[in-house]
């Protein structure tokens, strides 16, 4: 397995609050890496790939208050990663449906191991996202 890396591309600010505070009932105990909008996830990532053992990854992204710039989509991201080698499963966690299988079909073309994990409830990442990774980085050790 892969040192405790997991690199996840989210614009929201709670959702990110609650993939930090889950984080941590992994026994692993692994760092984060977030990024806000894929073109800064694509310019950075591959200085942490050697590392991650897990990418999570949204579809629809805001700018962030802050910032004026087009913060790309997940797909794109999808489309950059497709084109390496692929080190580590991939967990696609947005509700945009039909981008989702647009995102699966070019990782999963390009060898990726792809799950997806729907945002249904208020709590979905502290049960079905914890719960998929858990698996992953089990079936994976």
């Amino acid at each position: 397995m892969k040192t405790n890396l997991i690199l996840i591309l989210e614009d929201n600010a709670e959702r990110i609050e609650s993939f930090q505070r889950v984080i941590g009932k992994l026994p692993s105990q692994p760092q984060l890496i977030i990024w806000h909008d894929a073109p800064s996830m694509i310019r950075e990532i591959g200085k942490f790939l050697p590392e991650a053992m897990l990418i999570s990854l949204d579809h629809d992204l805001n700018p962030q208050p802050d910032s004026a710039s087009d913060p790309g989509t997940g797909l794109e991201v999808a489309e950059y990663l497709a084109k390496l080698k692929p080190v580590c499963p991939v967990v696609l966690h947005s509700s945009n449906f039909e981008r989702v299988w647009s995102m699966r079909n070019e990782l999963t073309h390009a060898g990726w191991q792809v799950e997806r994990v729907g945002p249904i409830g208020q709590d979905w990442i502290e049960t079905s996202w914890l719960k998929k990774i858990r698996d992953i980085l089990l079936k994976n050790k």
